[in-house]
């Protein structure tokens, strides 16, 4: 979460606009984002959520081209029109009070598993990492639509930080951007075991007691 750290000079809002330009071009570098595909935004304490724009390219975008919309989906400031996904984020704010920031992308495996309607098993102990021991598939609905935001909200229960969407790419969550970022990092590096392991043969799934002393030693670590 952005917390009142920044100059006297320098606003909440002006630290949420550097950060989601500098993670777009991140996760364009990393293959996460590509082209115009897949957005971010950060919800201030205030409740005003600040959007990447739709259909601008994510190393073109600069810190104007941010968009703040309010939790209702009205554009508060900006020129640029805000993503098309703007109903989920907002209605996955409204439901998880605890996300600060959200990552959505159509990375390749990831998206390669949500097109096959493939949930994501407990193939590597990493996946605690998501507190969960499943990443779910959220049902298809066409992008942009509340029916597909609220598919999302009812798939995407807490504690998990990552859900895919059915023919389409997930959806990654955090305390601050960064932490959201990391998760749609770590889905995709999941994905693409498991889809591995599935073309070479039957993969190992770690079981609930495996994974249940995954999780508490999750759960010590500091930070």
């Amino acid at each position: 979460m952005i917390t009142d750290s920044s100059t006297p000079t320098e606003t909440l809002g002006d630290v949420a606009r550097g950060e989601l330009v500098a993670c777009g071009r991140t996760l364009l570098r990393l293959g996460l984002l590509s082209q115009t595909s897949g957005n971010i935004s950060i919800k201030l304490p205030n409740g005003d959520i600040y959007i990447t724009p739709s259909s601008m390219e994510y190393d073109l975008i600069v810190n104007d081209d941010i968009v703040v919309v309010g939790t209702d989906g009205d554009v508060r400031e900006g020129t640029r029109v805000p993503s098309s996904e703007t109903p989920l984020h907002c209605l996955v704010y409204e439901t998880r009070p605890e996300v600060s920031a959200i990552v959505h992308t159509h990375s390749p495996y990831a998206t390669t598993l949500a097109v096959m309607g493939m949930s994501i098993p407990a193939i590597h102990y990493m996946i605690a990492v998501l507190r969960t021991t499943t990443i779910e598939v959220a049902a298809y609905a066409t992008y942009g639509t509340e029916e597909l935001a609220r598919n999302v909200r009812d798939t995407f229960k807490a504690p998990s930080k990552a859900v895919l969407i059915a023919n389409h790419g997930l959806v990654a969550v955090g305390s601050t951007l960064k932490e959201a970022a990391d998760a749609a990092q770590a889905v995709e590096t999941l994905a693409g075991l498991y889809y591995r392991s599935l073309v070479v043969g039957t993969s190992n799934i770690l079981t609930d007691e495996q994974m249940a002393e995954v999780m508490e030693k999750y759960e010590r670590k500091p930070g």
